[in-house]
């Protein structure tokens, strides 16, 4: 099946075993995220996940035995959207947490956001399935860029395989997302979510009129307004008792989130500013 050459692909099999570890935490989490739902319909959508998942997951091992290696069995830290936000509501309020962490490692997403509605907690998980999910795309990409080089046919079409599904994967993540955003906004805080729909409009209609628009760059990182929707949208969960405050907060983090929805794979990569120019030259 393979043309093996072990002298020249020990590096590629440590980096496939780096992904493998970083796949057994997200499956894991996976299966936690299961449990602590309420909701059927995420329940369902999981568990589809978690079988596309371990397909992959087995795709990875077959390769790694082939070269004579042992599959990892390490669960690598994921990075978790829920934990950063934890964190700043925490700050918020009492301003004396000083060390916080943007890792996933089993944290208990009811007793971490006990002030959320379940709602609101499974779209604040579901922003963080997509983020995980972008982070395996971006790594299986970097593998597959190894592996056109070393690797015989059969290898690169079986990564082939998991990257078009991990894509596919995203694209469903973030539909379900959005719709459990809008559902929400618009049932809750109509009027103030349309407002801020309105303004997300107005700002988005401006940037595409120009003919070269500039780009947001804060600490020589680029800024993707998609990211600064996302990042609207969670921060309307620290002004639940003011509906007005949230519903315009959610509604031009919806606006924007969609208007740069073709470029969400980037959003939180934070590219520098040299080589985000390097890439679009």
């Amino acid at each position: 099946m393979f043309n093996s050459n072990n002298s020249k692909n020990n590096k590629f099999i440590d980096c496939l075993n780096e992904i493998l570890s970083a796949e057994n935490a997200g499956i894991e989490r996976l299966h936690r995220r299961i449990q602590e739902t309420p909701i059927q319909e995420s329940k369902n959508i999981l568990q589809d996940h978690i079988t596309e998942e371990k397909e992959q997951q087995q795709r990875l091992k077959n390769i790694i035995s082939y070269y004579g290696r042992k599959p990892t069995d390490s669960k690598a830290d994921i990075l978790s959207f829920n934990s950063l936000t934890t964190a700043i509501s925490n700050t918020m309020k009492n301003n004396t947490q000083n060390n916080t962490t943007i890792k996933s490692t089993g944290h208990d997403n009811n007793n971490n956001n006990s002030a959320m509605t379940p709602k609101e907690v499974e779209i604040l998980n579901t922003q963080e399935d997509a983020l995980i999910k972008n982070d395996e795309i971006l790594a299986h990409k970097t593998i597959l860029k190894l592996a056109e080089k070393t690797m015989a046919k059969d290898v690169i079409n079986i990564l082939k395989q998991n990257l078009q599904e991990k894509e596919s994967r995203y694209k469903k993540i973030r539909t379900f997302e959005s719709e459990m955003l809008n559902y929400r906004e618009e049932n809750n805080h109509p009027e103030s979510f349309k407002l801020g729909s309105a303004v997300a409009d107005m700002l988005t209609s401006y940037w595409n009129s120009q003919k070269s628009p500039s780009r947001v760059y804060v600490f020589n990182r680029r800024v993707h307004h998609g990211a600064i929707g996302a990042l609207l949208g969670l921060s309307s969960t620290l002004y639940k008792n003011n509906p007005i405050v949230t519903g315009i907060l959610s509604g031009l983090g919806t606006g924007l989130q969609k208007d740069d929805y073709n470029d969400s794979k980037e959003w939180f990569l934070f590219k520098k500013k040299e080589d985000d120019a390097k890439e679009n030259k």
